[in-house]
């Protein structure tokens, strides 16, 4: 009887023991596993670091569909940025207001634009700043009836009230003896639109810029009047402070890149561009009629702060400033832009 009491009381110590090795085990084995794992967390924090540091990198460019964008488009294409060691990614945006948004919002560091539109970039952030120039045109373009600048007298031209075409079309008007009054003008920002209101005769004429002037050429329409192409008639590369402060040297070969591009366009003209002009609007027949097109593109070089008064002055007479800019507070000195 006693041995069978023994035996009893073995078992019953046996099944005890085997459920606390079991609890046991599992809580060692979940140990191993949280100390296991803390090299592979570390791993995917340094890679996370690693993923937001290379966006951080990646200088944004902010442009628009005008000419002046093309050479920073062909510099990708021809992989400049690779060459010169700098990451660049390409926002396009169809009128000035949706750029200058997305540089409220962060979104861009860097964006190709003409002073009229910098002075309100510059009053809403800061730290933006004036880089250099960028190669750029407009033109006054017409429906076939008219055959001047004056015949335009009483008309309806379509404008973006924003940028630098409202600047030009006043400038143009003021060489032919017009004043502003001697006008209707129409704000249509996106030129596309400015295009086929035109086509359709629901404005007389419009202030575009390449591809859109080609497309309106297509389509029938005369043009009036054309800026020479250049780097002095307002378009501009503008910076935020904030990259140029903490990547200069990334700056400096982005507009090493820009001036390659410039350099290459320059020779060989836009033939090896045309799938790019497709990208900034253009149509098939236009984007294959601006390869006729001799356009000298030049080096970024510094603004003249003579240019840069004039359009401050035009800006605040505009009210799209109330305040006074001063050349010397909104430039950034780059080694990669000269005089």
């Amino acid at each position: 009887m006693i041995k069978i009491l023994l035996y009893w009381y073995w078992k019953k110590e046996e099944r005890y023991m085997t459920r606390v090795m079991k609890k046991l085990g599992l809580i060692f084995a979940t140990l191993l596993l949280l100390v296991s794992s803390v090299p592979l967390l570390n791993q995917h924090s340094a890679q996370a670091a690693d993923t937001t540091a290379n966006t951080d990198s990646t200088i944004k460019v902010g442009t628009t569909q005008s000419i002046s964008s093309l050479p920073f488009y062909f510099a990708q294409d021809k992989k400049y940025y690779d060459a010169h060691s700098v990451k660049v990614e390409l926002q396009q945006f169809k009128t000035a207001s949706e750029l200058n948004d997305a540089i409220k919002a962060g979104k861009v560091n860097v964006a190709v634009t003409d002073l009229v539109n910098f002075t309100t970039i510059a009053k809403n952030n800061k730290s933006w700043k004036v880089a250099g120039t960028a190669t750029g045109y407009s033109a006054l373009v017409a429906n076939k009836k008219f055959k001047n600048v004056k015949s335009l007298k009483g008309k309806t031209i379509a404008i973006d009230k924003k940028d630098g075409s409202k600047y030009y079309l006043k400038n143009l008007l003021s060489k032919n003896d017009m004043k502003m009054s001697d006008v209707n003008v129409k704000n249509v920002a996106n030129l596309t639109t400015r295009v086929s209101n035109l086509k359709s005769k629901k404005v007389d004429a419009a202030v575009l810029s390449d591809p859109a002037i080609s497309n309106a050429k297509q389509n029938g329409a005369k043009v009036l009047n054309k800026q020479k192409a250049n780097n002095k008639n307002g378009d501009i590369i503008a910076v935020s402070n904030d990259l140029t402060t903490s990547k200069v040297s990334d700056v400096n070969n982005l507009i090493n890149s820009y001036n390659d591009a410039a350099k290459d366009l320059t020779k060989s003209g836009f033939v090896p561009a045309d799938v790019l002009l497709l990208q900034l609007g253009a149509t098939r027949k236009s984007a294959a009629k601006m390869n006729d097109l001799d356009v000298k593109f030049a080096s970024s070089k510094k603004v003249k702060k003579a240019d840069f008064d004039k359009a401050v002055k035009y800006a605040k007479s505009q009210k799209l400033i109330s305040n006074t800019m001063k050349y010397k507070n909104e430039k950034v000195n780059l080694d990669k832009v000269t005089k």
